[in-house]
């Protein structure tokens, strides 16, 4: 029996010691839980359900990027009612009540390495760096949605335990990442006093990169309808591609954030 499900939220954190080919149950202590009961999750989903190698789950997107985790109360009985041979009870039922994680999903912030091409078969995810540095600053092929240059979100990762779906839990995570992006548009916008403007790719202070609202996802084909009912549109322009042996395609919606992405 489970009850009304709860969410965690995880920011970009470090990740040094984290063993790609070890289970979440295996990491080092200083791995944060939230992130490793969302590693769980996708252990569950990706791994064993979908026959993705565990060593190619975990990349180095994950440790920029933001996660959320949902959490349903899951009660499990310990020991069953006794009774006697008249019907009395003579042991009550025993139960222990746990937090289980069922569902997680990730926002992983620009830049971004290029589209993926039309057609292509990756595996080991090199659509994602493998360094710890996130990715350069590029010019991209424009797409339908995508004009190449402007920075974009990537909501990735999602996944709900099989027994939990059907149930609205990957509405509501979804709704989670694109309600707290929403609610901090500057969040992942770069510092040319940290960064430099050699790093980002410009060479006056207008060409700061700012995320004015586009949001994109890399949504396996079977899930496409999903996706469509959550207000993303598919991107012919991005094409088909296989990731893992799973069909893969781009979907793109831009969010209303006023003018709170605007450089004053």
């Amino acid at each position: 029996m489970a009850a009304t499900p709860f969410i965690a939220f995880q920011g970009p954190t470090n990740l040094e010691g984290y063993a790609r080919k070890r289970r979440p149950s295996e990491q080092p202590a200083s791995i944060p839980k939230t992130f490793l009961d969302a590693m769980e999750v996708r252990e569950q989903v990706f791994v064993l359900e979908q026959g993705v190698p565990l060593e190619n789950e975990y990349d180095s997107d994950d440790a920029r990027a933001c996660h959320w985790v949902i959490y349903a109360s899951v009660n499990t009985t310990t020991e069953p009612e006794e009774t006697d041979t008249a019907g009395n009870i003579v042991k009550r039922q025993q139960s222990v009540t746990k937090s289980q994680p069922i569902g997680t999903i990730r926002l992983v912030p620009f830049p971004h390495t290029p589209h993926p091409d039309p057609g292509a078969s990756y595996t080991l995810d090199p659509l994602e760096s493998t360094s710890s540095e996130p990715p350069p600053y590029i010019v991209d092929r424009a797409t339908t949605y995508h004009d190449g240059k402007e920075p974009y979100i990537k909501l990735g990762r999602i996944a709900v335990l099989k027994e939990f779906r059907g149930s609205g839990i990957a509405k509501i995570l979804v709704n989670a990442a694109m309600t707290w992006v929403q609610q901090n548009p500057t969040y992942f916008n770069p510092s040319v006093e940290i960064m430099g403007m050699d790093k980002l790719g410009i060479s006056s202070t207008d060409e700061i990169p700012v995320w004015q609202g586009l949001v994109c996802v890399h949504a396996q084909e079977q899930v496409t309808k999903a996706w469509a009912r959550w207000g993303f549109q598919l991107d012919e322009g991005m094409g088909t591609w296989v990731e893992e042996g799973i069909h893969h395609v781009g979907m793109f919606q831009r969010l209303n954030i006023g003018n709170q992405g605007i450089v004053p």
